[in-house]
């Protein structure tokens, strides 16, 4: 078994290493904080980095403010602190800043309770929140300068994987006449959705992707159709006997489409509708189109 060092994880040693450097010249009391900070913003891309710095400095400024306040009134107080938690929760939830409530409690305690005599409140704060800044640009600028995340090859190996795990499925189940598990497909088929959200979602991204993205996204509507209809034959030919079968030359799809046979058995009838429609899709993805289909409703069969 192969234990591969990551990127994510080379940039992140690289920010920490960065962080102590700079604290160092800065000769900040607590390089500590700047550390975590740039180790929870550095995501797996240079949004997540964003957004979660912007969420840890939400949090920051927040517990700061909180923590001057009551350290200023009686630091080390398990009442106050208590009473602090309460209204910083309070506070994050009532702005909406729910996934900045963990940072803000902790940055309040670190105020509370690590406070030294003597020591003023509102430095202490300030420091926490220029730590964590520091943290935080370090981990976005490193992730978007040092081999910036390649979403547009992650991208196109999940849709490589998908294209092919769907057109062996789509041939087996249509040879097989619904025998085959497709629920295979529904794991590609988020790791691509997630693999594009993940790109659609970088705010440094070139307006001359986004007419890639429309593409992806009606790509991804396809596959979802698609594997509905997959799904439909799936359930319809649950524990059939022996199916006989017909073969389709290899034509154009409008072609295959009118010879797929209509049986007076609404079961065919809804078979061949859920077949004519995974063909469409197959057509419209530019996937091989199976030319040996299963009849498992056919008379002959029964």
């Amino acid at each position: 078994m192969k234990f591969l060092v990551g990127m994510r994880n080379l940039k992140t040693a690289l920010a920490v290493f960065i962080c102590i450097i700079i604290s160092q010249l800065l000769q900040l009391e607590y390089p500590f904080y700047a550390v975590i900070a740039t180790i929870i913003a550095m995501e797996n891309s240079v949004t997540n980095s964003y957004t979660v710095g912007k969420n840890r400095m939400m949090g920051t400024l927040v517990g700061a403010a909180i923590g001057f306040v009551f350290a200023w009134i009686d630091p080390h107080s398990a009442v106050y602190s208590a009473i602090g938690i309460v209204i910083v929760i309070y506070i994050c939830n009532l702005l909406k800043w729910n996934k900045s409530i963990s940072i803000a409690s902790i940055v309040f305690l670190a105020i509370m309770l690590n406070l030294r005599p003597g020591e003023s409140p509102f430095l202490y704060g300030m420091h926490r929140v220029a730590d964590t800044l520091i943290g935080i640009s370090v981990a976005v600028l490193v992730n978007y300068l040092v081999f910036p995340p390649d979403h547009e090859r992650s991208m196109e190996q999940m849709r490589s994987v998908l294209r092919k795990h769907l057109t062996k499925l789509a041939h087996e189940l249509l040879r097989e006449g619904g025998t085959i598990h497709i629920s295979p497909l529904k794991k590609d088929m988020a790791n691509l959705e997630k693999a594009y959200e993940t790109y659609a979602s970088e705010f440094h991204l070139k307006k001359n992707k986004q007419q890639m993205l429309e593409h992806l996204e009606q790509e991804i509507d396809v596959y979802h159709n698609t594997y509905s209809h997959m799904r439909m034959i799936r359930l319809l030919t649950d524990e059939l006997p022996t199916h006989h079968h017909w073969d389709l030359p290899e034509q154009h799809h409008s072609h295959l489409m009118a010879q797929l046979p209509l049986d007076t058995s609404s079961q065919q009838i809804i078979y061949n509708y859920h077949v004519s429609c995974i063909l469409q899709e197959m057509s419209t993805l530019g996937l091989l189109i199976p030319s040996h289909i299963a009849q498992p409703f056919s008379s002959s069969s029964t």
